[in-house]
């Protein structure tokens, strides 16, 4: 963020700015401020509106695409998707399905897209939801999806008052969703700074609960990049036990379900890991007030950080995580003490990645999450994409 500079020496440095009306900007700096500007003054702020649309913008990194016009009201984000680079890139059938539809904005709160069927959110990876690596970190990946599914609820109407996918069915009944498995695969991290798009649905799954899925997809190409499948079941609130979904719910869902849908994550089966066989532990892990959803859970993205406390540094330094596959187990509470026990599954396929299996279990012995983990070497795809950006 900046002022115009009034010091014409100041200027003779800059490269040709870029003329907004009656507003002039440097276009070095509305480059390395991506896609967002202040204007020279608060007044002329209140009496204009940004729409920015797609022109080229080309670097020695990569290439931007923004055009800017004023006119009077609110801010405006047009960024159009670009077709596939080359037949290799992964495109899964609901976005194939949807080649038709035209995006015209960036969905930032997000909307309903096949009839309903579909829940699309467009992101911006921000700088405080990355690694070392400037890539999102998987922790913030699984909040994105949970994110998703709440809003989804929300654009549908299922969501009453502040309780957060609660049908009226549900709230007579005092049932509310947990998960029960969480199976996420990565093709590649998104970078800082890149825009992706969160497309999610869901299915009926038996007669006991229903599947999400989820990909998050290069806005540019349609590259997929993360593909994530869940299974949620109902559980009681005052007996704390899962039940069969009620008839009166599966009404209020069914007209948002699809069907004969396959999973968009294929589940890798393992065995039960062994606690006796266990030989990376730590212990005292409690969580905080800030691990605690609206229910005082801890929430779900909050074991990735524990299983990895107990996870050899050799493995996390120099690989970054492939798949993982979570099997919730029990509720953790904030009064809770959490054990994170780690073993490293021998394996002599190189292709298969190193596999990890995890167990979180109370202090008392009860298991909280059962977890395999499988890690390949660190791409560093990120790093020289974004070394280019600097912010003034």
């Amino acid at each position: 963020m900046y002022s115009c500079p009034s010091n014409s020496k100041v200027w003779s440095h800059l490269p040709p700015p870029i003329f907004i009306k009656d507003h002039c900007f440097p276009s070095k700096y509305i480059m390395a401020t991506s896609r967002f500007f202040m204007p020279p003054s608060a007044s002329t702020w209140n009496k204009s509106k940004v729409s920015l649309q797609r022109v080229n913008i080309t670097s020695n990194a990569i290439q931007k695409t923004v055009r800017f016009s004023v006119i009077n009201c609110s801010l405006k984000i047009n960024l159009h998707a670009q077709p596939a680079l080359n037949g290799e890139i992964r495109v899964p059938s609901v976005i194939k399905e949807m080649e038709n539809e035209e995006i015209t904005s960036l969905s930032v709160a997000g909307r309903l897209v096949k009839g309903g069927l579909v829940f699309q959110q467009d992101v911006s990876v921000r700088s405080f939801e990355i690694d070392s690596e400037y890539k999102m970190s998987t922790k913030a990946i699984m909040n994105y999806l949970q994110e998703a599914s709440l809003n989804y609820a929300k654009k549908l109407g299922l969501t009453i008052d502040t309780c957060f996918g609660i049908t009226p069915g549900m709230r007579k009944m005092d049932l509310v969703w947990v998960f029960r498995g969480m199976h996420i695969e990565v093709d590649r991290y998104p970078c800082w700074g890149e825009v992706v798009q969160i497309l999610h649905w869901t299915c009926a799954s038996g007669r006991t609960g229903v599947r999400f899925d989820w990909t998050i997809n290069y806005i540019n190409t349609g590259e997929t990049l993360v593909r994530a499948s869940c299974l949620a079941v109902m559980m009681n609130k005052n007996t704390r036990k899962t039940c069969k979904l009620p008839e009166e719910v599966k009404d209020e869902i069914k007209a948002y379900l699809r069907v004969d849908v396959e999973p968009i994550v294929e589940v890798f089966r393992y065995s039960c890991p062994q606690i006796e066989a266990m030989d990376h532990i730590k212990t005292g892990l409690t969580p905080g007030w800030n691990d605690l959803d609206v229910n005082y859970h801890v929430n779900n993205a909050k074991y990735l950080d524990w299983i990895l406390e107990s996870t050899p540094d050799s493995i996390r330094d120099r690989h970054e995580l492939w798949k993982i596959n979570f099997e919730y187990r029990k509720e953790c509470l904030k009064e809770d003490v959490i054990r994170s026990l780690s073993r490293v599954v021998p394996n002599n396929e190189k292709n298969r990645g190193i596999e990890v299996d995890h167990v979180l279990r109370l202090e008392s012995g009860h298991q909280v999450l059962r977890a395999r983990t499988v890690w390949r070497t660190n791409s560093h795809s990120c790093r020289g994409i974004n070394s280019m950006k600097t912010i003034f």
